[in-house]
């Protein structure tokens, strides 16, 4: 009986110690988003979320998240309810560009419970001088942050989440506790429901923990393509036809007329110009409202972001794979031809500085860089993100042309190449 009412009081003890623990502050920090697709800085993107976590990692009580852990959250919002009256969600999101010699970063804070902004700040500095602007960067994010950094009131009694650079957070069962249960399982519950709390789904299969020698093995070889579950295979089969028309052809192009006017400084030349517009297909995200039970869906300006997660989709290797590598991304490359479909003009938009190298004997080669994809996807472990801008992209294209040769263009064609294609088809035409 002793040992019973030792066991009760101790729990009482436990869930009034965790409910009355200060609280703390989650900080989610994804990478950095390259607004032009400068591929010469696109290693900046993790790099700045890095300097910001050493920076954050700093501080008492600020519990840091990647983005798994932000899409673990956007695909069950009830996880908000679960955590300690207080506590704040915050979303640290940067963007950057380079213009010459010079890096700029803007930093927005988004309070993820209502999607508002809290602060933003600009960061410039040089890029020979990434030091500095680590500096500044760590200096700027403290600042937006400390109207949020917890309080914490001492009291008689320590804490039991008390501690300095913790990036998992401790959090109170979410279950009630059974009193008439003994001691020991309601610790064990306890662990279990803190092991869902922080991303470890489902329960450990007896068939992957082995025990040789005396050490315990979780075999974590196995393929998650290989554990699909067969009642989604319907809502699977919709989403790889939406996402492979996603990929494949979600554009639509406005081309008008090129105009030809003569150089002032040389009138043995046109001053070409070739307007084009480019946009999504106005459908495609009504299909995706009304074709796949997507779940979460946010709403932010110009961006509309759906979530899939394995709740109700597999996630086909394949797809997962193209998006991992980003072999969906595509770039307009556009021919402007003589009356028997020879090339004489070719023009290709690319943020690939090696494509903006190439040279060629037979046409007359330009590259440029204007073009933004409005489509972005980004799969884990356990969801999808699918990302549209529903924006138009003006661009007009200039270059210079032999009036002789500019008198033999008879049609004009644009065709979207995939990136990991777009040497091999340009080697063809140049």
């Amino acid at each position: 009986m002793w040992t019973k009412t030792k066991s009760i009081f101790f729990i009482f003890t436990l869930i009034s110690t965790l409910t009355a623990a200060p609280p703390s502050l989650h900080i989610y920090v994804i990478p950095f988003d390259n607004i032009k697709n400068d591929v010469a800085i696109a290693w900046l993107s993790d790099a700045f979320s890095e300097m910001v976590n050493a920076s954050l990692s700093q501080h008492d009580r600020i519990y840091l998240k990647d983005k798994t852990g932000l899409e673990e959250l956007m695909s069950n919002r009830s996880l908000l309810l679960q955590q300690r009256p207080g506590t704040k969600n915050l979303l640290i999101l940067g963007k950057f560009e380079r213009a010459l010699d010079k890096i700029s970063v803007a930093v927005q804070l988004i309070d993820i419970s209502s999607w508002d902004e809290l602060d933003s700040r600009k960061v410039r500095g040089d890029y020979n001088d990434i030091t500095g602007i680590n500096r500044s960067l760590s200096e700027t994010i403290n600042t937006m942050l400390v109207p949020f950094l917890p309080k914490i009131e001492k009291g008689p009694y320590p804490t039991l989440t008390e501690g300095k650079r913790m990036r998992t957070p401790p959090s109170y069962a979410e279950k009630a506790i059974d009193l008439s249960s003994s001691i020991d399982k309601a610790i064990d519950e306890l662990g279990e429901e803190l092991d869902v709390n922080i991303g470890a789904r489902g329960r450990v299969d007896p068939k992957e923990l082995k025990e040789k020698d005396g050490e315990w093995i979780l075999d974590l070889s196995k393929d998650d393509y290989e554990n699909s579950r067969p009642e989604n295979d319907s809502n699977t089969d919709l989403m790889i036809d939406v996402l492979k028309n996603l990929m494949e052809n979600p554009y639509e192009i406005n081309l008008e007329r090129p105009q030809l006017n003569y150089d002032p400084e040389n009138r043995k030349e046109f001053q070409i110009v070739f307007p084009v517009t480019y946009r999504l297909k106005g459908n495609i995200i009504k299909d995706m409202l009304t074709s796949l039970p997507y779940s979460g869906l946010k709403q932010d300006g110009n961006l509309t972001v759906f979530y899939f997660n394995r709740d109700k989709y597999n996630f086909p290797k394949d797809i997962s794979e193209r998006i991992q590598f980003g072999k969906y991304r595509t770039s307009p490359v556009m021919q402007f031809q003589d009356a028997k479909g020879n090339p004489l003009v070719v023009l290709v938009d690319s943020p690939d500085q090696t494509i903006h190298g190439l040279l060629s004997n037979r046409v007359l080669y330009k590259s440029f860089h204007f073009f933004s994809p409005l489509i972005d996807f980004a799969v884990g472990g356990w969801s999808m993100q699918v990302t549209l801008e529903t924006v138009d992209i003006p661009v007009e294209y200039k270059f210079n042309m032999e009036v002789n040769s500019a008198n033999k263009i008879s049609r004009v064609s644009l065709k979207f190449i995939p990136e990991a294609e777009l040497h091999n088809f340009l080697s063809k035409l140049l």
